[in-house]
């Protein structure tokens, strides 16, 4: 396999979750609770949970692609899921939410590095309603991570004047 690709998804992959912990990093112990603006209501905490419980989410779902066992089922209902999780962990510390991102991230990473070309290439669905392969699941993190990290800096940032 080209290393190139891997090396690729890799990248995108680091470079997400570097922009989003240093976003993470920025959180004040009071600003947890500040809303989101692009996710009704949803607080900073509620978008780590979130991204902590979808990390260990796309693992498995890789896992399952890269496996050719497919992917999300076909009824799979992302704002029900996000919901529950919400819910579900309302009361994890926010070291133990971003801990087990850290780690979930570092398991993504481990899995990718065991994956041949024909597992990047093998399809499924995907969490966003589509079908698509093993690396359209990987971007697909990176680019879900990127976007919730916007969430968290425009919910830190002062309010306009």
């Amino acid at each position: 396999m080209p290393h190139d690709r891997k090396n690729a998804i890799r990248d995108d992959l680091v470079d997400a979750q570097q922009a989003l912990l240093g976003a993470l990093d920025g959180v004040a112990p009071d600003g947890w609770s500040r809303p989101s603006p692009n996710n009704e209501g949803w607080s900073v905490r509620d978008l780590l949970i979130h991204l902590a419980t979808a990390e260990a989410g796309f693992v498995g779902t890789l896992r399952r692609m890269a496996a050719g066992q497919g992917g999300v089922p076909a009824d799979f209902d992302p704002n029900r899921w996000n919901a529950g999780q919400v819910r579900r962990r309302a009361e994890a510390a926010a070291e133990q939410l971003r801990s087990e991102l850290e780690a979930a991230h570092g398991e993504m990473l481990a899995l990718l590095d065991g994956l041949d070309d024909a597992a990047l290439d093998r399809l499924g669905h995907l969490s966003s309603g589509e079908d698509g392969s093993t690396e359209d699941n990987f971007r697909l993190v990176a680019s879900h991570k990127r976007g919730h990290t916007q969430d968290v800096r425009a919910a830190l940032a002062p309010a306009p004047r």
